[in-house]
């Protein structure tokens, strides 16, 4: 199994995705994005999928391939599964074998035979609510492990903070220019300090003394800072 994301990896996936997301503020988006980078930080994920939820009935899906938008749709036609269980019960639901899982037979046979052999899904909570479950899948049997229900919902706790700045409808909803910024320069910040730890060697802690450092020599915001240093400007030679 491939090894876990780091948390500075955790945070630039998801980094980028909020970046994105200000482009283009629906819940179809987001949903679709999300997928994306639940896929790409969860080892040993070959899909994903992430499903806004409102009284039993899904408002807004997405998906990163046409394998896992079948499976889940088996779900809601079939109104079982472990994503309408995780977000029905609160808690995350591990699959390790579709073949040999006797919850939802129904669900599992047709899942099978897609194939999809395992997945682990998580509800997604904002606050005591539970507005949807995000879920990973395989085509092997067995490709999760207990440490990976614990990093998706890690996932899934800043997932559903951000999806909760974006109505559950297809309607745009724009995100109001202050939070707007607000994430950008918080996003900036955070990847310009993993810049620097991979370019210096530098701890979390170095990284942002070393950003403030720049800051009072060039006597610039911070954020500022961080957008030039990403755009490929210099980082001088060490922390100070």
């Amino acid at each position: 199994m491939a090894p876990e994301p780091t948390l500075n990896e955790f945070e630039v996936v998801f980094g980028r995705v909020k970046g994105l997301l200000l482009t283009r503020e629906t819940a179809s988006h987001a949903v679709d994005l999300l997928a994306e980078a639940a896929r790409d930080t969860i080892p040993g994920a070959m899909g994903a999928g992430v499903t806004l939820i409102a009284a039993g009935t899904p408002t807004s899906t997405g998906y990163t391939d046409p394998l896992v938008a079948r499976v889940d749709a088996l779900q809601y036609r079939l109104n079982e599964g472990p994503c309408l269980t995780a977000w029905a019960e609160a808690t995350p639901v591990q699959v390790d074998d579709t073949q040999t899982e006797p919850r939802w037979p129904r669900w599992s046979a047709a899942a099978a035979g897609i194939p999809i052999r395992s997945c682990v899904s998580v509800p997604l909570q904002r606050g005591r609510t539970t507005i949807g479950a995000l879920k990973v899948y395989s085509a092997a049997p067995a490709a999760f492990d207990a440490g990976t229900a614990a990093l998706l919902t890690r996932f899934a706790a800043s997932a559903a903070a951000l999806l909760g700045h974006i109505q559950t409808t297809e309607t745009p909803q724009r995100i109001s220019a202050g939070l707007a910024a607000a994430l950008r320069s918080r996003d900036a910040v955070a990847m310009a300090r993993g810049v620097l730890m991979a370019r210096l060697h530098l701890t979390e802690d170095e990284s942002l003394l070393r950003l403030i450092s720049l800051a009072r020599e060039s006597r610039a915001p911070l954020a500022a800072v961080a957008r030039t240093l990403l755009a490929g400007g210099p980082s001088t030679a060490g922390p100070r």
